[in-house]
């Protein structure tokens, strides 16, 4: 008999969309399904945040991607999101789309190489223009303002 222990995969959260009007513009968003009442136990393990905004190649008037170069950018999108899924360093709090950008919201831990992903991502997508912010957030005030003012769950 095998003494290892069996780890069972994560699977990864369903993802909830929507969209609204901000300042007569629209915006989307796209989010894990992440309850509000779950903020608690989360907060203490990932008390950074990471911002990462996309800006975006080629929008429509409204600010929104147009149709083919939002589907060129599908791999970058992956490679964004992918590392997060497990939520072992870290997990997807919001994506929002709005006024000619994408931005990228995560919570990780303290431990989390920041400047590797950056790197990694950088040298694989060179061509797209990104910012980069890390903050210390460890009430989830970022987080905590999109759930009241979109009225997340």
């Amino acid at each position: 008999m095998d003494s290892r222990t069996e780890l069972t995969p994560i699977v990864p959260r369903p993802w909830l969309l929507s969209n609204t009007t901000y300042e007569g513009y629209p915006i989307y968003f796209r989010r894990p399904d992440i309850r509000v009442s779950e903020f608690e136990s989360l907060r203490p393990r990932f008390p950074v945040l990471l911002t990462v905004t996309h800006h975006l190649g080629a929008v429509k008037s409204n600010g929104l991607p147009e149709s083919e170069y939002n589907l060129s950018q599908i791999d970058l999108d992956s490679a964004l999101l992918e590392p997060f899924e497990d939520e072992l360093h870290g997990l997807v709090a919001v994506v929002e789309t709005f006024a000619g950008k994408r931005t990228y919201y995560f919570y990780v831990s303290a431990s989390f190489d920041l400047d590797e992903f950056e790197r990694a991502i950088t040298s694989c997508h060179a061509d797209v223009l990104m910012t980069w912010e890390r903050d210390d957030d460890p009430t989830w005030r970022l987080f905590r303002g999109y759930a009241r003012d979109f009225q997340f769950r």
